[in-house]
């Protein structure tokens, strides 16, 4: 066996998943949260801050205790932005909420908690006082990396521009947290994100430097040793990620091979890294930074000298340094992108065909940056402020890099969203493209295969789906609602949720685009938009920017608002067809139909938004499900009042409770004519505003209704089959 420690790598990983998927808990998670008080004292020692927002810092810190299941275990703490500051080392007694992570709250949704597990972290407090008992404690060497850090951004913050500085930090030492988003969005857009994390070109440069200086003292053997003290030093410098310690720990595996006069492998020298990695988290094998890493690297190692030598031997003909400068870039990220695409299907939906223009462009820029920014930060030690004008050339040079990836970004097809792969088949994908690899005697089966797995992934996104007769959503998109049905392979989506608050966090960005792409869809044939609060209609912008939908439908009435209009005008730009409905209204899906039961011409001014919403029925066969938006006790009134020679008319299998079950809504009389076997309530988890109110609940329960809540269970999936067999389940 020429390569066992590759075998024993593949067989941990694949433990690991195995182990993972049938509910094995790593590193004692579950004895830690048992072991820990929701609301009590505790002493720890702050790590490293985490994330510094407007309203709060986030520190990383570890706990120090007598029980010995909490005892050095790594949590997050929030504390108020008005608070002194905190600094590596610093000892604190704390008074805090301890927040057990979520994990994912809808189909294919973010898992908070597993990503905080890929580092190691625990939870998070919100701290609501503490008290610094000590300072200068932990680790000398590590202090003073600390220090540097520290040093890195108030220096690249005194002497570059804003934007320029916080990409600086992000570009030298891997600190991603001050980027902005537009900048941080480009980057990923441009297929450039790569970039933003600390990779194995930084570890060359350190190498390459240290391996000078070795040259000029001519001591090779002590050179060594120091290149790989250094390169331990710069991983705790930039945190020790899971693509920085693959790039470390690689790094230092070649320079001990150097050491011993042996010839480094490279499949070796990365089965040992992901060994060490998993030996210290298990869970690390999740995190899609070391994925991206781990299969650029593999990538470029298979394909990369094949590529090179097609290119040469086509394009190559009269040979010139920028021609070899651009088919090496071009055969390396070809050679990456060809292992790392099913990654980035399956985590952010997104093709980048512009990665080509960009990575030629920004690639020698990077390093260029990288190694000027650092002659610069060591340099200015000693010579402070005389520096100014070469920070003033490093600003100018990153500009340039933000300028090249806002330029790829907003190039045609530079961000085109496609569907979540099918799991199935990106297997198959890789055990293809480990069978074309290895050889075959029947290559061109293989070559089919990767064809149609490819052709169904893009163009057949409906291999995703679960064939249902009827299956409704209701999604958990925080405090608002959202639902999507889908039925005789038509898509409608009901509201989008989103905030009433700018917020770094878009609903529509985060949460309702990437659910639809994991449910497969690439268009949608209609959304209804039940009024235009911001927690029903904001997170359909993004979607509407994005996907392609066929119909919007809306009711003017009492719609009439800078947020109606800015809607109406961003749809029209779209090119979608707009349907007005107003009451008795029908929109016939197959067999299934939509019946619109209010408002009438007559509107209410009282709350205007919210009590002139759309209220329509859905009905498929014998099941039906009202929909009831916001409206509030005078509406329900009104409603009450037009149907009452005909209150059949709302009747209704399930009931998608008015206004997240607000006390101003759901009065007795009209949840009785509605009389509901299931109630759906869109709500937030921990809302400021209590819903839902104890006395709708209580109405509820009195007719024997069954309760669904967001907030509590995460999506709410209901099936209906011809048969008129109903299937509830909370994603929870």
């Amino acid at each position: 066996m020429k390569r066992p420690f590759c075998v024993l790598a593949i067989i941990y990983i694949l433990i690991i998943i195995v182990l993972h998927l049938l509910g094995v808990v790593f590193l004692g998670y579950d004895k830690v949260y048992s072991n820990l008080n929701i609301n009590s004292q505790y002493t720890g020692m702050i790590l490293d801050v985490k994330d510094e927002k407007d309203y709060k810092d986030v520190y990383v810190i570890k706990l120090i205790s007598d029980n010995k299941y909490i005892n050095g275990r790594k949590f997050l703490i929030n504390v108020k932005k008005d608070n002194e500051k905190l600094e590596y080392g610093d000892q604190i007694n704390f008074v805090g909420e301890f927040l057990e992570p979520d994990s994912k709250r809808n189909y294919g949704g973010f898992d908070y908690s597993l990503y905080l597990k890929t580092q190691k972290i625990y939870g998070t407090f919100n701290v609501q006082n503490f008290k610094i008992i000590s300072k200068n404690n932990g680790n000398k060497i590590q202090k003073n990396i600390m220090n540097f850090k520290q040093y890195v951004k108030e220096t690249l913050r005194k002497y570059l521009n804003k934007d320029e500085a916080e990409l600086g930090i992000g570009l030298v030492i891997g600190d991603r947290t001050g980027i902005s988003k537009e900048v941080e969005n480009d980057f990923k857009d441009s297929n450039l994100t790569h970039m933003l994390a600390v990779s194995g070109s930084h570890f060359t440069y350190i190498i390459l430097a240290v391996g000078y200086a070795n040259k000029m003292i001519k001591r090779n053997r002590l050179g060594k040793i120091i290149v790989i003290i250094v390169i331990i030093l710069f991983m705790n410098l930039t945190g020790n990620t899971a693509s920085v310690a693959r790039s470390g720990i690689m790094a230092i595996m070649m320079v001990i091979a150097s050491l011993f006069y042996r010839r480094a492998d490279i499949w070796t020298s990365m089965s040992v890294a992901i060994i060490f990695q998993l030996i210290s988290n298990p869970y690390i094998i999740f995190d899609v930074g070391l994925q991206l890493s781990y299969g650029g690297v593999i990538g470029i190692v298979l394909f990369n000298e094949k590529l090179t030598e097609l290119f040469i031997k086509y394009f190559n003909k009269k040979e010139t340094k920028i021609k070899q400068y651009i088919i090496t870039a071009i055969s390396v990220t070809l050679s990456a992108i060809i292992i790392i695409i099913p990654i980035m299907l399956l985590n952010f939906n997104t093709l980048s065909f512009s990665f080509i223009i960009s990575n030629l462009l920004a690639g020698p820029l990077l390093g260029v940056i990288v190694i000027f920014a650092f002659i610069l930060l060591f340099a200015s030690l000693l010579l402070g402020s005389l520096l100014k004008p070469l920070f003033s050339v490093l600003n100018l040079l990153i500009s340039m890099l933000i300028n090249i990836a806002h330029i790829c970004a907003n190039l045609p097809f530079s961000k085109v969203y496609m569907p979540t792969p099918n799991i199935l088949l990106v297997i198959i994908f890789y055990v293809c493209l480990a069978v074309k690899i290895y050889g075959y005697k029947k290559e061109k089966y293989i070559n089919v295969i990767l064809i149609i797995i490819i052709i169904f992934n893009f163009y057949f996104p409906i291999l995703n789906l679960k064939v249902k007769d009827l299956e409704i959503n209701f999604i958990d998109v925080g405090q608002g609602d959202s639902t999507l049905i889908r039925v005789n392979n038509k898509s409608i989506l009901i509201d989008g949720g989103g905030s009433a608050f700018e917020s770094k966090s878009d609903v529509g960005e985060m949460t309702l685009l990437p659910y639809l792409l994991d449910r497969g869809l690439i268009s949608i044939d209609y959304v209804i938009v039940s009024h235009f609060d911001a927690d029903h209609y904001k997170g359909l912008i993004y979607v509407v920017e994005n996907l392609k939908i066929k119909n919007i439908v809306i009711s003017t009435l009492g719609q009439e608002s800078n947020d109606f209009n800015e809607f109406i005008a961003l749809v029209r730009k779209k090119n979608i067809n707009i349907l007005e409905v107003n009451m008795g209204d029908i929109l016939k899906i197959g067999n299934a139909e939509i019946e619109i039961l209010y408002p009438n011409k007559e509107q209410i001014n009282d709350n205007v938004k919210n009590n002139n919403a759309l209220v329509f029925k859905f009905i498929w066969n014998d099941f039906s499900i009202l929909f009831t938006g916001d409206i509030e006790e005078v509406a329900e009134e009104k409603i009450l009042l037009i149907y009452k020679n005909n209150l059949e008319k709302l009747q209704s299998t399930v009931l998608k409770v008015a206004h997240h079950g607000s006390k101003t809504s759901s009065t007795n009389s009209f949840l009785e004519a509605v009389n509901p076997q299931i109630a759906l309530i869109g709500v937030g988890k921990n809302n400021k505003f209590g819903h839902p109110n104890q006395g709708v609940i209580d109405r509820l329960n009195n007719l024997n209704c069954k309760i669904y809540r967001t907030d509590e269970m995460g999506e709410i999936s209901i099936s209906v089959n011809k048969k008129h067999k109903i299937r509830v389940e909370g994603f929870i």
